[in-house]
């Protein structure tokens, strides 16, 4: 069996990658090529087999999913401690990968993005567009169009995207929220403290480092991440959240909630917003991922 490289395939057949489209344009054509084109949930397994790509090595890996070991060889390694659901999507975006490991340097990709790292990409750009693109491989966009028509932009529509593409809740969400025609967004909240809070902490007295007498600043309900349409409001990392919304009350109580009522999520003050609230258990710890919709 001998390795066949997809992206090198797919640029001596599509010549030009400068957009977002001729990369979602490849994860069509890792479908069409192995041959599991409109099937649900996609074939990774399919896809690797056809382009002969090792089965990925499982490993414990600190702080991230997975790599791209040996673009050569085609060796991908995942965290053996993620879910399954989490490794599948990880596999689909080390695919992405492939085709990035052979992009010249300083090719410009449009978008108003330049790729001018050494590798010819910008680090943090090529991840985002590996996700976009690794979700669509997963969760075709006319798939999920249909969906949206037929359930609306919720968490009943998100399972069963989830179910059927064999994905996890939170990946279907995120995707179900960019491809919205409204200002949908998807929040993780946690309890913590903000990041200058902890600093202060440790600069203004270093006691706080061995003394448990003494405590800084109360945690909070706060951004972890946020990621949504292209029209919906920025929500910045690390904002928190009034004790009287139904978002603390999902932490709270342990409860789904959902309704609409006025929030300060930064940028617009007090505008008013609706939000479906998930709360679920992260290593003990109570966590939130919310589906919100900026009404106005």
């Amino acid at each position: 069996m001998v390795f066949i490289h997809p992206g090198k395939l797919f640029i001596e057949i599509h010549k030009n990658v400068e957009s977002l489209e001729d990369v979602f344009a490849y994860t069509e054509f890792l479908k069409v090529e192995s041959g599991i084109n409109g099937n649900l949930p996609v074939d990774i397994s399919a896809i690797l087999n056809h382009f002969q790509i090792p089965i990925p090595i499982l490993k414990p890996l600190s702080g991230i999913q997975g790599l791209l070991l040996d673009k050569d060889r085609g060796i991908i390694v995942l965290n053996s401690t993620d879910p399954s659901s989490r490794q599948k999507f990880t596999q689909a975006h080390e695919l992405i990968e492939f085709l990035f490991s052979v992009l010249p340097n300083g090719s410009e990709f449009g978008n108003g993005w330049k790729l001018n790292k050494p590798g010819g990409y910008k680090e943090s750009t090529k991840e985002f567009i590996c996700n976009l693109a690794a979700a669509n491989l997963l969760m075709p966009y006319e798939y999920i169009n249909q969906l949206i028509n037929q359930q609306g932009v919720n968490f009943d529509c998100a399972r069963i995207i989830s179910d059927e593409c064999e994905i996890s809740l939170s990946a279907a969400l995120v995707h179900l929220a960019r491809l919205s025609p409204g200002n949908h967004s998807i929040v993780l909240w946690t309890l913590k403290n903000k990041p200058s809070e902890i600093k202060n902490c440790h600069t203004k007295d270093q006691m706080c480092l061995f003394d448990d007498n003494i405590s800084g600043p109360a945690k909070k309900i706060r951004v972890e991440w946020s990621m949504g349409s292209q029209s919906a409001p920025f929500i910045p990392k690390n904002k928190s959240i009034e004790e009287s919304s139904l978002i603390n009350k999902a932490w709270s109580t342990g409860l789904f909630t959902e309704g609409k009522e006025r929030l300060d999520l930064g940028g617009r003050k007090s505008a008013f917003y609706q939000t479906q609230n998930w709360p679920f258990k992260n290593n003990g710890e109570t966590q939130v991922l919310s589906l919100i919709e900026y009404l106005g």
